[in-house]
């Protein structure tokens, strides 16, 4: 029997351990499951694209891929292999955009799971402040506008959002702001910056003005500790992760008193949609019975009736092929409504090969912009002394 190893960040649920199962019984492959966790999954990664040696099969985060194509580390799918999958097509678009690297045709990874992030607010405080929920989150404009009333109505910190310099997803979070002013990050040749273009930067400016809404904490202000607040009502309205939305309703991991209160909404704008993609590493081609069996179970993992099932299991993965959406829980809520939304609407990063380190500098710029406003900062001053420099920065290493 063929055995493979399958690198995934994070431990599996039960529902993959048994479709994995399911796989080696049907295909007789053995997959030897390799856990790794998300703080140490880059170095990971790294290490076995430079040393040409580990796992033959990997979950990767979507934006990560082509970093590891520019260490010619990644195997490439052939057209054969991507009309057993479905296609293009058969995906939604956002989670496509993720497969190639800007400049190449070659399809590098395919899209597994996807994710985006969702406004979420507290119906009965909105409602106490005289606000109406219909048009409360639909522009950037609408979004402070509804802060200020919550302000006015005697809500005083009614906005909160992690801080930090570590917290990557405030990039995401922005992405949608700079989206939806027309702007973008990097250019579409990949060569220069973008986002000090005067609309750009004044769309970045109003994503952090909305901070001037939020409670003085200590710093870092970490994801989990920030939506406590929002939990506990000590906030009224945030920005969760659409898979921890899901985990508030389903385990029921709040009173069930402030779940009825709590509402979604999309993100305005153009959403970011990011999520997991599944590579095959280069050095598995030395064994043509395990390039095989890797591919197998790529294709099997990618299949309809998988994706199905994942959307369905403990932890939600929410599909990356458009014929799965109907599986996600909780069908007619209207948390699946605006995520099914949003996966439809949104957009994710250009594929450069430099993103992974890009998006990372770009957290700590964000992170020290977001603590300078907590500190009492005009917004727009603090934006321009740590953005200006990382632009210098980035458009040197672009070039």
């Amino acid at each position: 029997m063929t055995e493979i190893e399958f690198s995934l960040i994070g431990q599996p649920s039960p529902t993959l351990q048994n479709l994995l199962a399911r796989f080696q019984d049907e295909r007789k492959i053995s997959v030897k499951i390799r856990v790794i966790e998300w703080d140490n999954a880059w170095h990971d990664l790294l290490m076995w694209a430079l040393y040409e040696q580990g796992p033959d099969i990997s979950h990767v985060g979507s934006t990560w891929a082509a970093s590891l194509v520019a260490l010619n580390a990644l195997r490439s799918f052939p057209e054969n292999e991507i009309k057993e999958t479905g296609g293009q097509m058969a995906f939604l678009q956002p989670a496509w955009q993720s497969v190639k690297t800007t400049g190449s045709n070659a399809i590098w990874s395919m899209p597994w799971n996807t994710y985006t992030f969702l406004i979420a607010y507290r119906r009965d405080l909105l409602e106490k402040a005289g606000v109406d929920e219909s048009i409360a989150f639909a522009t950037a404009d609408d979004i402070k506008k509804t802060l200020q009333k919550l302000l006015v109505g005697g809500f005083q910190y009614p906005w909160v959002l992690p801080v930090g310099e570590s917290h990557l997803d405030t990039l995401h979070y922005l992405a949608s702001w700079v989206w939806g002013s027309g702007g973008d990050f990097i250019t579409p040749d990949g060569h220069h910056t973008a986002f000090t273009e005067a609309r750009t930067f004044k769309a970045i400016e109003s994503f952090f003005q909305l901070m001037t809404y939020m409670q003085p904490v200590d710093l870092p202000l970490v994801e989990m500790d920030a939506l406590s607040l929002f939990t506990s009502g000590k906030a009224a309205v945030t920005i969760v992760g659409a898979g921890l939305a899901y985990e508030w309703l389903r385990n029921q991991e709040i009173t069930q008193d402030i779940l009825n209160t709590i509402g979604f909404a999309p993100v305005p704008g153009v959403p970011w949609i990011g999520g997991d993609n599944l590579v095959v590493w280069r050095h598995t081609r030395a064994d043509p019975e395990r390039e095989l069996a890797s591919v197998a179970l790529t294709d099997y993992l990618l299949s309809q009736s998988v994706q199905k099932a994942n959307a369905q299991s403990e932890d939600v993965g929410i599909p990356s092929r458009i014929d799965s959406l109907s599986a996600l829980p909780l069908p007619n809520s209207q948390l699946t409504k605006v995520l099914t939304r949003s996966l439809r609407t949104g957009r994710s990063y250009r594929s450069l090969t430099s993103w992974s380190k890009i998006e990372h500098q770009f957290a700590q710029s964000l992170g020290r912009a977001g603590a300078d406003i907590l500190k009492g900062a005009d917004p727009s001053a603090a934006c321009h002394n740590h953005l200006d420099t990382f632009a210098n920065w980035l458009e040197v290493s672009l070039r």
